[in-house]
């Protein structure tokens, strides 16, 4: 079951002699509950289709329909509110508040939402991802690894229903990449989200339910594992 789709989705930055078509009417389908990877070379354009399906940037032309619905349609307000209910974020550079502890890093999609936090909730997934003993520690006391574990608890705190993650592992070794690759899929498994990443690791593209191949902003190859 789909959840959500790509309908010819274009984006174009620049005119004359520096334009670049980072996307040529890319059409792909994303299931529900299911691990999807984005590969493919640097200057493919898989980052552009990841931040155009989350919302992060406008398309030239072209559709996003969550639930069959063409997320932009939506005013400027209410597409913030998508986002920031409905997907969860996972970046490289992990984005973390320094000035915050991890369980205020963790929580603060749900406090910029003014929902009560599901403590319980919060804490199962505090548990999954071995981070009980940091909770009251800060950002820059904890290692790569155990920052990019507290970016995945907050792209899960408010229960989205795609996290969308990419290059989360770039600036991990590959210890601690597959350490947090591990948590990914635990969250997913145990938590039913959907997951879509960006990836230069065909390890990664490898273990995912579904491989989608993006080469010049054209999608090469949609393959199943």
């Amino acid at each position: 079951m789909s959840i959500l789709e790509t309908v010819k989705l274009t984006k174009i930055y620049g005119k004359g002699d520096n334009k670049v078509e980072a996307l040529k009417e890319v059409s792909v389908s994303i299931e529900k509950g299911k691990f999807t990877t984005i590969i493919g070379p640097s200057g493919s354009g898989k980052s552009t289709l990841l931040h155009c399906m989350a919302g992060l940037d406008v398309p030239t032309s072209g559709e996003v329909l969550l639930n069959g619905e063409n997320i932009f349609n939506l005013s400027e307000e209410k597409l913030s509110i998508l986002r920031r209910r409905n997907f969860g974020f996972v970046f490289q550079s992990f984005n973390l508040i320094p000035v915050i502890d991890v369980y205020e890093n963790i929580t603060l999609p749900v406090s910029l939402d003014n929902k009560k936090i599901d403590k319980d909730y919060i804490s199962e997934i505090i548990e999954i991802l071995g981070l009980e003993s940091k909770i009251k520690s800060f950002p820059n006391e904890l290692s790569g690894g155990q920052q990019q574990r507290v970016a995945i608890a907050r792209a899960l705190s408010n229960k989205p229903d795609i996290i969308f993650a990419d290059e989360p592992t770039g600036n991990l070794d590959s210890k601690t990449a597959d350490e947090v690759m591990k948590f990914f899929k635990l969250c997913v498994e145990k938590f039913g989200q959907t997951l879509i990443m960006v990836t230069h690791n065909k390890d990664i593209a490898a273990s995912a339910d579904v491989c989608i191949t993006i080469q010049d902003g054209k999608i090469l190859s949609y393959l199943n594992n």
